[in-house]
């Protein structure tokens, strides 16, 4: 029993902060109803987002990362001149949608927190030698950040943060001229990444 009700208190406690009185005296800058804008650069990927304050300290945020890569490889033959010989190519979109809590405590520091779900779309395709290959990925899952913004000025912020996501990832490669095709499916989590982020308030 005495379990049971450390377990009830656990899944509650997250809850009640985001179900707080909106109306409490605020300690942060924002406002109900007031929007932002989030850029974020990391180490392997960069994104675009909004913000929207549902009291001081709570926010919705839609969050896009966005990444790319084209390729392609020569060789030489016996007179010295290249030769085309393959290709590789790939893309990947991910979007995610959460919950933010922001804290205040400085005049211009506002910690914040943020859960949330996320869906992705990976592609990547390569050929070369007759042949080629094709490979679109699908993922769902969950991610969370915990971070900090200092404001400059009432309309801009400048932070970092630290990241972390749990997805299950399902895949299907074709190949050509063969025909083949395989799928595959996988859980797994990536580890906790920093990023520098830039938020301009509206």
């Amino acid at each position: 029993m005495r379990a049971l009700t450390l377990l009830s208190s656990g899944l509650l406690i997250p809850l009640s902060l985001f179900s707080q009185d909106s109306t409490a005296k605020p300690s942060t800058p924002f406002r109900r109803g007031q929007w932002a804008a989030q850029f974020t650069v990391g180490s392997s990927f960069g994104s675009i987002g909004f913000l929207k304050f549902r009291s001081p300290t709570r926010a919705l945020v839609l969050d896009v990362q966005l990444g790319g890569f084209h390729a392609e490889s020569s060789v030489q033959d016996s007179t010295g001149a290249s030769q085309f010989s393959g290709v590789n190519s790939g893309a990947f979109t991910q979007l995610r949608f959460g919950w933010r809590r922001y804290g205040g405590g400085e005049p211009k520091i506002a910690t914040h927190y943020t859960f949330g779900l996320l869906a992705g779309f990976d592609h990547d395709a390569a050929s070369g030698s007759g042949t080629s290959a094709q490979r679109n990925s699908w993922s769902w899952g969950l991610f969370g950040d915990l971070g900090a913004t200092y404001l400059v000025t009432q309309k801009l912020g400048l932070g970092a943060m630290a990241s972390g996501s749990l997805a299950y990832t399902t895949s299907t490669t074709e190949t050509q001229p063969s025909g083949g095709r395989a799928h595959y499916w996988q859980l797994g989590g990536s580890a906790v990444s920093a990023s520098l982020v830039a938020t301009l308030f509206f």
